[in-house]
C-alpha cells in the first residue's frame, strides 16, 4: 500500500518542526537573570524562565566562582513556576565576586523542554576599607596588609594610596589547588622603600575616589594607623664570635629575643640543617666539626612577627695537628672515619652489635694485636672484626667481655692497631 502525502502536508509538518525546535532551542538557552538589592555579604539572583519549570529543577543549577572555580554554596526557592531566586553567602573577603552559572538539562513542566542555559552574574558591593591586618605587629620592613571588602583596580590603587614613606603596593597572591598562584585585589602589600623605625605609630592615608572592580568607589578618605614591631635581636650566640679552640662536638646555636616563624642556619664546609625552637636556631650537623678549621656562619631568621634578621660570625676549632683520630656515626647506615688532623684518611662501613653506644668522646684504654685483634675504649666499648657465619660470642671468639661492640672488616681493623696511637680519641655522635 502506498501511502501519499500532499505538498501542503509537508510543509505544516515542517513548520511544525521548525517551530517546535525554536522553541526548544529559545527554552533552553534564554535565561535572564537580575540581582536584586542586598545587605553587603550576600548575593540575591532572580532567573526567569521563557516555560514553567518542574521544582527540582532548581538542583541542576551550579553555580561557581569566577576567581578559582570553586562551587558556590547557594539557597532556592521558587517564586513562580517560572522566576527562581538564589541567594549565596558571602562570609567573607572579597565580596562582590564574579559568578558563572550554568542549569544541567533543568527540567521544565512541558515535555520534552530542558533548560542548559550558562552565563555569568556579578553584585555591586559598596567599597569600603576594612582595616590593616594586625596593626599592631607591622614588620619595620612590611608589609602592611590592607584589607578591602570587595576587589580594588589594580591600575588605580597606586594614585590614591599614600604611606608614610615612598615605597610599592602589590596584590596579595593565594594559593588555589588546580589553578596555581592567583591575585587577591581585596588585600594589598604595602613595602615601605626604607626601613621603618621599631615601636613607632604610623598611618597610611587611603583617598576617596578609589575604583572598585565591582563598579562603585571609595566615598570617604580614610586614615589607617598601625604600630611597628620591636626589633628583632640577637641575644646569645654560641660558641662566642671569634672564640678559637672550641671543641669539636659544640653545639651551635643562636637565640634571639623574639620567637622565630622560620629560618636557616648554614655553615661552610659543615652538611647539617638548622632547627628552630620558640626562640633558638640549632644546628643539626651530619660531621662534627674538624680540628684547626675556621668555620664561617650565616643565619636568615624570621620571627611570629614578621621582622627579618641576617647575621654572620665566626669561630675557630682546636688544633690536633697530626693527630690521628676516629669519627663515628650512628644511625641506619652507621659510619667510621679515620682522620689525621683535619684530614680523612679513610672511610669505613662498619656493623653495631646495638645502637646504646655513648655519644660523645670516647678514648683507647687498651688493644691487642695479632688474632684476635681488638682495641677497648672507656665505656667498655670494643672494636673488633667478626668472622662470616658466627655470632658475637666473645668466649669462643676469644675476646674479652665488653658492655657493646662496633665491628669492622679485618683488613680496617689492622690498619687501625697500626695506624692510630695509644690512647687515641674516638668522637661518636
Amino acid at each position: 500500500m502506498i501511502v501519499q502525502i500532499s505538498r501542503t502536508r509537508i510543509i505544516q509538518y515542517a513548520i511544525i518542526f521548525f517551530i517546535t525546535l525554536a522553541l526548544w532551542i529559545a527554552i533552553g538557552f534564554f535565561v535572564t537573570q537580575r540581582i536584586e538589592d542586598s545587605v553587603e555579604g550576600e548575593v540575591i539572583v532572580t532567573f526567569k524562565f521563557l516555560a514553567p519549570m518542574k521544582p527540582l529543577a532548581a538542583r541542576d543549577l551550579v553555580i561557581e566562582r569566577a576567581d578559582n572555580g570553586r562551587p558556590a554554596p547557594f539557597t532556592y526557592h521558587w517564586i513562580t513556576a517560572s522566576t527562581l531566586q538564589v541567594k549565596i553567602p558571602e562570609k567573607s573577603y572579597p565580596r562582590g565576586q564574579r559568578y558563572h552559572y550554568k542549569f544541567k538539562s533543568a527540567p521544565a513542566m512541558i515535555w520534552p523542554f530542558y533548560v542548559w542555559a550558562s552565563g555569568e552574574f556579578q553584585s555591586r558591593v559598596k567599597l569600603r576599607f576594612v582595616g590593616i591586618e594586625a596593626s599592631n605587629t607591622v614588620p619595620s620592613r612590611g608589609p602592611v596588609i590592607l584589607q578591602f571588602n570587595t576587589n580594588v583596580s589594580p591600575r588605580e590603587i597606586h594614585n590614591y594610596v599614600k604611606g608614610p614613606v615612598p615605597g610599592k603596593l602589590e596584590p596579595v597572591k593565594t594559593h588555589i589547588e588546580g589553578k596555581g598562584s592567583v591575585f587577591d585585589y581585596s588585600r594589598w602589600l604595602y613595602w615601605p622603600g626604607k626601613k621603618l623605625r621599631n615601636l613607632h605609630r604610623y598611618s597610611i592615608e587611603i583617598k576617596n575616589g578609589l575604583p572598585g572592580e565591582s563598579g562603585t568607589v571609595l566615598e570617604e578618605s580614610v586614615k589607617a594607623n598601625f604600630k611597628t614591631t620591636p626589633e628583632f635581636l640577637i641575644q646569645q650566640v654560641f660558641p662566642k664570635p671569634g672564640s678559637d679552640s672550641v671543641w669539636l662536638t659544640r653545639d651551635i646555636l643562636i637565640e634571639t629575643n623574639q620567637q622565630l616563624k622560620s629560618g636557616t642556619l648554614s655553615i661552610n664546609g659543615l652538611p647539617g640543617r638548622g632547627e628552630i625552637k620558640n626562640n633558638q636556631i640549632r644546628f643539626i650537623s651530619h660531621r662534627v666539626l674538624m680540628p684547626g678549621k675556621t668555620y664561617k656562619v650565616k643565619v636568615h631568621l624570621i620571627s611570629t612577627s614578621n621582622e627579618t634578621l641576617d647575621y654572620e660570625y665566626s669561630f675557630t676549632t682546636t688544633n690536633l695537628g697530626n693527630s690521628k683520630w676516629l669519627e663515628l656515626k650512628l644511625g641506619p647506615s652507621p659510619t667510621l672515619w679515620l682522620l689525621e688532623g683535619n684530614k680523612t684518611v679513610k672511610k669505613m662501613e662498619i656493623a653495631l652489635k646495638s645502637d646504646q653506644l655513648p655519644v660523645g668522646t670516647l678514648y683507647e684504654q687498651s688493644r691487642q694485636r695479632g688474632t684476635p685483634g681488638w682495641m677497648r675504649l672507656n665505656a667498655d666499648i670494643l672494636l673488633h672484626s667478626l668472622p662470616e657465619s658466627m655470632s658475637d660470642n666473645h668466649q669462643a671468639l676469644g675476646l674479652p667481655k665488653t658492655y657493646s661492640c662496633v665491628y669492622l672488616k679485618e683488613e680496617d681493623l689492622e690498619l687501625l692497631i697500626n695506624t692510630l696511637p695509644q690512647g687515641f680519641m674516638l668522637i661518636c655522635h
